[in-house]
């Protein structure tokens, strides 16, 4: 059988493109956390973590086994020297973006392959307009720099997007460059968040509220998103265009939440949505007695206090680890956490729930002048973005065809409450 017979379709979006026979791959830069559970740490650069999560072992015995079924023995090896070179070059296109992030002041703690698409961990959103579309265009550049550099070698590629499984040196490096030209066109499909979609949502940022530019790039990314789904369902050797067009439809919407939720943070400091009234655990207190209080109060973490001394958090996981493991006689001061930061109640809301999003925080201690003063766990962020969101849906008129009056979303700050120990009943209510 001749290597041109044989079609490895490829369909690359930034930053990330897999091969496989008959199939297509998409990959959208995401803003992520930590590296994803199950991905192998490969290298480090610029203090940035490489992993490849272990599913890409997965795609190449798929690749392998292709190449083998078409061209044997060459075929399987060429056609996985090909797809570890495609990776790479997604490896070097997200360290595009990523080291151009980092000179403009943006932490990336990590950069993890996976068959649908590379996962840039960066904290936070660029600043200004002008940041996000170098940033952008960064990850693009680098796979026409590929190609610059290896045209002279290789000559023009007579396709893209339909690339045959090479069987030699020079067919290798050509199919190389037609892969780079596809992911440089494929990048500036405005299918947000895509990098096509995140260059247009910083173009309109020049002229528009970022939130209002990521509202506008999101719809049409899903408008996109919608027809890469009709296709796939239509063209049945792209049917998984149409996982790709949910992925990207569902990414658009969670990109434009995370945008709304920030924007809704922004004005807020710490004092006003964090818990006043909880519960603490004293340090000799067991995980059972603590796994009790989860139950008795709602509340999932707990400060660990010695008469007034804060000492630190223990979190209702820790806890449910202990208990099974170590038995549920442990004392909770054994598993707390006493390397939590706190935060001043009067710090900016939004940086501090970007920092547990990142880090993994499922609470922190607020403290005032040494003291304790309040608990701000994910719960109270979420409970307030859900109170806010019900204030702003659409208001219906009652039965004399009134509308409503809407109650004032803030209206000051409460009184710092006194902890409560386990061992304390919960105050009295005011029946009246």
């Amino acid at each position: 059988m001749s290597a041109s017979s044989s079609t490895t379709r490829i369909f690359s979006m930034a930053p990330s493109i897999a091969a496989a026979r008959g199939s297509c791959n998409v990959a959208v830069g995401v803003l992520g956390v930590e590296p994803m559970r199950w991905s192998l740490k490969i290298g480090r650069v610029s203090g940035i973590g490489l992993y490849l999560h272990i599913t890409l072992l997965l795609l190449l015995a798929l690749i392998a086994y292709t190449g083998f079924a078409d061209l044997g023995a060459r075929g399987a090896v060429w056609s996985l020297a090909l797809v570890v070179a495609i990776l790479a070059c997604i490896m070097l296109h997200e360290l595009g973006h990523s080291l151009v992030a980092q000179r403009l002041g943006m932490q990336v703690k990590s950069i993890t392959l996976l068959p649908i698409g590379g996962v840039a961990a960066l904290k936070g959103f660029p600043e200004k307009p002008w940041q996000e579309i170098v940033i952008t265009l960064a990850g693009p550049m680098v796979n026409l720099l590929i190609v610059v550099l290896l045209l002279p070698f290789t000559g023009v590629p007579r396709q893209l997007f339909f690339l045959s499984i090479p069987y030699n040196l020079p067919s290798f490096l050509q199919t190389l460059v037609a892969a780079n030209l596809t992911l440089f066109v494929f990048n500036f499909i405005p299918a947000f968040p895509m990098d096509g979609g995140r260059l247009v949502r910083g173009m309109l940022s020049l002229v528009m509220s970022f939130q209002r530019a990521t509202v506008v790039a999101a719809v049409m990314g899903q408008v996109l998103a919608i027809l890469f789904v009709l296709v796939g369902l239509t063209y049945r050797p792209l049917w998984l265009l149409a996982v790709i067009g949910v992925f990207i439809f569902l990414s658009a919407e969670g990109e434009e939440r995370m945008v709304r939720t920030r924007a809704l943070l922004r004005d807020l400091e710490v004092e006003e949505v964090m818990a006043r009234d909880f519960v603490v655990l004293a340090p000799s207190a067991t995980v059972m007695r603590g796994l009790e209080m989860v139950y008795h109060t709602g509340q999932d973490d707990f400060p660990v206090m010695d008469g007034a001394q804060y000492l630190g958090i223990v979190t209702r996981q820790a806890m449910l680890d202990a208990a099974n493991h170590r038995g549920a006689e442990t004392s909770v001061s054994e598993v707390m956490n006493t390397q939590l930061p706190a935060v001043p109640p009067h710090t900016k809301l939004d940086r501090v729930y970007e920092m547990m999003m990142t880090e993994g925080y499922s609470s922190l201690p607020v403290e005032e002048e040494g003291r304790l003063v309040g608990l701000l766990a994910h719960e109270n962020v979420s409970r307030y973005l859900m109170v806010q969101s019900q204030l702003r849906a659409p208001r219906l008129p009652d039965a004399g065809g009134h509308m409503p009056a809407r109650p004032p979303a803030r209206e000051g700050v409460l009184p710092v409450a006194t902890p409560r120990s386990h061992e304390e009943p919960p105050p009295p209510v005011d029946p009246a």
